[in-house]
Formats: C-alpha cells, sequence, structure tokens
C-alpha cells in the first residue's frame, strides 16, 4: 500500500505516459472511446472506468484520461497506476483486435518534475469548473469581478485536487492561480448539460501538458 506523503515540498516527480491511438477523434466521441475501452477492461481495472459495479461510481481524480489532440485520440495515464493500466490495456486480446488492427500504437512514458515556479501562463479548454453549488453562487453573482474570483477558486480547487492525487501536498497557502480572462459556452457531459469555459490564466504551478482539471476530467 502507498503512503501519501506528509511533509509539504515545493516539487514533485511524476510518470505521464501517453498511448496515442492513430485515429481520427472528434472530442465529441471521447465519451464512445472511453465506453470502448471501459468494455474491454470490465471489472479487472477500476482506474479505466472508475466505476466499483455498473451503477456504482468511483468519485476521485482519474488516473487514465480520454482525450481528443488535434482531433486525435490520446489515452493519457498519470503515475505508475495510470502506467501499469496501459500497459496491461494493451495486452488484452480485444483491445489488440479493436486497435492494433486499424491503427498505429505509439506509447511514451516521461517523468516529470511538477514543482513550484515563477508565474506560467496556462489556457483551460472546455474547463467544467462549477459543481451544483458554485452554479448557484454563479448565477446569483452579476458582477464579472465576482464571477472571475469564483472561477480562479474553483481552478485552484480543482489544481489541489489534483496533486492530492499525486500524493503531492504543497506547502499551505503556496498556490496562486490568475485569472486572464474567460469565455462561457455550454457543453454535455454524462447526459447532461453544464457550463464550460474557455479560460486563459497564470499559476505558479508547473503541470505536464494535457492534464484535466473540473469536472469529466476523464472525459477530455
Amino acid at each position: 500500500m502507498t503512503s501519501r506523503t506528509s511533509t509539504p515540498s515545493t516539487e514533485k516527480t511524476l510518470e505521464i505516459t501517453r498511448l496515442r491511438l492513430g485515429l481520427h477523434l472528434p472530442a465529441e466521441r471521447i465519451a464512445l472511446l472511453r465506453k470502448t475501452v471501459s468494455a474491454i477492461a470490465g471489472e479487472t481495472d477500476d482506474l479505466l472506468h472508475n466505476h466499483a459495479s455498473r451503477e456504482k461510481v468511483i468519485y476521485r481524480y482519474p488516473l487514465i484520461q480520454y482525450k481528443s489532440v488535434e482531433d486525435n485520440a490520446l489515452i493519457l495515464g498519470v503515475g505508475s497506476q495510470g502506467r501499469q493500466s496501459l500497459e496491461n490495456l494493451m495486452t488484452k486480446p480485444d483491445f489488440k483486435a479493436i486497435f492494433l488492427e486499424n491503427s498505429i500504437l505509439e506509447v511514451e512514458t516521461d517523468t516529470y518534475t511538477i514543482k513550484s515556479t515563477p508565474s506560467i501562463p496556462y489556457r483551460l479548454h472546455h474547463y467544467i469548473a462549477l459543481n451544483s453549488s458554485n452554479l448557484r453562487q454563479w448565477q446569483e453573482q452579476n458582477s464579472l469581478p465576482a464571477r472571475a474570483a469564483l472561477l480562479e477558486r474553483c481552478i485552484t480547487g480543482h489544481i489541489l485536487k489534483f496533486c492530492s492525487a499525486v500524493q503531492w501536498l504543497l506547502p499551505p497557502k503556496s498556490l496562486k492561480v490568475e485569472l486572464l480572462d474567460f469565455r462561457l459556452d455550454h457543453t454535455h457531459a454524462f447526459n447532461n448539460p453544464f457550463l464550460a469555459f474557455e479560460v486563459p490564466c497564470r499559476s505558479n504551478i508547473s503541470l505536464p501538458d494535457h492534464i484535466g482539471l473540473g469536472k469529466a476530467v476523464s472525459h477530455g
């Protein structure tokens, strides 16, 4: 069993595995990719679908994330657990039959040092920031500064959730987020409508490319 880090630290070493399927995948078909992989995995590896059973969802930061990057299919594995899940997935006969015959697989694992750093610019795409409580606050706020402050708090909370998932305890109150702008859009996840945001922002923490933040992280 892995123990959680109890001492605050300004950096953390983390594996990121990228499995590129060589398939054209528009963003609206990410859920289909996840459903296909989940069916292959069955109940043998819940990291691939985050379900304890067909009816019971496991609520946690997903270490396997399904992406459309420039309309190409990518499955991201976070940490050693994510890497092991993808390695096991690629050995399954059904996975080979579906994907190996129709595409070229590329898999790479890189080791990153994620750390506190001077301010870095980021852009969050299709960011589902608001849970039901935050959505009520958003609807009650009439001013742009108040809504911007709410989004900053959401981004901060979601970065801290990622840090917790990879067992990185930051020094108290060390994480800084600055919202630069935002654009509101609409999307669907889990068969429900959500507000989605395009958000340029800055933060004093370095994060690997393509890491998901917010709700529906495993879906893009």
